[in-house]
C-alpha cells in the first residue's frame, strides 16, 4: 500500500503491479575524467538525480477511474513504510480494459531521498546519529538561553548566529533559509555557501561559545 496526497491506494482500490518500483534507488551524478597514462579514471560525485519510473496500476473499481486520474496528477507527498518523499505525476494516464478490470500504465518522478514520516526535533549535545543510508539535509533549531550568540560546528561546517530579541531560530540546511516565526533571519547568521549535512552514522556537533540548546530533525535519510 502507498499513500499519495494523504489518500491511500487501498481507499482508491488501486494495486501497483510491482510496488517496489515506488522505492527503487536514484542514480548518482558524476563527472568522469580519463587521464592519459593513468589506469582507470577520476570521478567527481555531484549529488543524486530524481527517480523516474514506469508503473502499471490495476483499477479494482471502475467507478473510481475519474477520481484516480484526478488523484494521481501533479505534485504531492508519497508515503510508504512510514517514510515520505515528494513525488510528481506529470505523464499521461490512459485507462485500458484488461479482462474484468482496468489498467493504467504511467510514469512518476520521485525525489531521491526518503525521510521519516513522524519526524520530531531531537536534542543534541556532542553528536547526532543519522540512521539512514545516505546524507541528510537537516533542520537545525537553536533555542536561546542566556547568551545572545552561539558559535558551533556541525561536522565540518562552522557558523555563528545572533539571536538579538528572538527566542529561537530554524535553520533549513536544504533550502538554506533561516527563519524565526516565519520571518527571514539571514542577516543574523554568519555562514558560507555550504550548510551542514549529516552523513550516515554519527556526526559531531561542537559548541565553541554560547549556551543555546541545539535540536535537529530531518536527520535520517534513505535512498
Amino acid at each position: 500500500m502507498f499513500i499519495f496526497k494523504g489518500i491511500s491506494s487501498e481507499d482508491m482500490q488501486v494495486v501497483v503491479e510491482e510496488e517496489q518500483e515506488l522505492l527503487g534507488r536514484a542514480s548518482q551524478r558524476y563527472i568522469q575524467t580519463d587521464i592519459p597514462g593513468m589506469d582507470g579514471a577520476e570521478f567527481e560525485e555531484q549529488g543524486y538525480t530524481t527517480l523516474n519510473k514506469n508503473i502499471k496500476l490495476y483499477i479494482l473499481n471502475e467507478n473510481k477511474i475519474d477520481s484516480i486520474l484526478d488523484w494521481l496528477d501533479g505534485v504531492g507527498i508519497l508515503e510508504m513504510n512510514n517514510r515520505v518523499t515528494n513525488a510528481r505525476f506529470y505523464a499521461e494516464a490512459n485507462p485500458k480494459r484488461t479482462g474484468p478490470i482496468y489498467t493504467i500504465d504511467t510514469t512518476f518522478i520521485r525525489n531521491p531521498f526518503w525521510t521519516k514520516k513522524n519526524d520530531d526535533f531531537v536534542k543534541v549535545d556532542s553528536s547526532v546519529l543519522n540512521t539512514g543510508n545516505v546524507y541528510s539535509n537537516p533542520i537545525i533549531k537553536l533555542v536561546k538561553k542566556t547568551s545572545n550568540t552561539i558559535d558551533l560546528t556541525v561536522n565540518d561546517i562552522r557558523f555563528d548566529y545572533e539571536f538579538n530579541n528572538d527566542e529561537y531560530v530554524l535553520i533549513d540546511c536544504k533550502s538554506k533559509e533561516t527563519r524565526y516565526e516565519g520571518l527571514r533571519r539571514e542577516r543574523q547568521i554568519h555562514i558560507g555557501f555550504d550548510f551542514p549535512k549529516l552523513n550516515k552514522g554519527i556526526n559531531n556537533v561542537v559548541i565553541h561559545s554560547g549556551d543555546a540548546e541545539v535540536y535537529i530533525k530531518r536527520k535520517d535519510s534513505w535512498r
